[in-house]
């Protein structure tokens, strides 16, 4: 992964964090969360109810956050650059 992504941040019921990255040099899509890869693998749909999966990039982001937001959990979206190394990450 590269050092500039954007985020999307799923803050889980019990204190436990979700990160969604969108790697904007690859485009590759990853997550911290094991069983989160493979419901994201699936797609989501968006505020309007269609699916997005994950190669469709930052609109797939966007998807993300509007899954969760519906759903009742809090998120957060950032953009940051300077990420040298991430554990427990899972390619979508």
């Amino acid at each position: 992964m590269s050092e500039h992504a954007d985020i999307v941040v799923v803050q889980y019921p019990r204190g436990v964090r979700a990160l969604v990255w969108l790697d904007l040099v690859t485009g590759a899509i990853a997550t911290t969360h094991a069983g989160l890869r493979d419901t994201l693998r699936r797609g989501v749909k968006d505020w309007e109810g269609h699916l997005v999966c994950p190669h469709d990039g930052h609109i797939f982001m966007s998807a993300v956050y509007d899954h969760f937001f519906l759903s009742g959990y809090p998120v957060q979206w950032l953009s940051v650059s300077g990420i040298k190394d991430v554990r427990n990450a899972y390619r979508v």
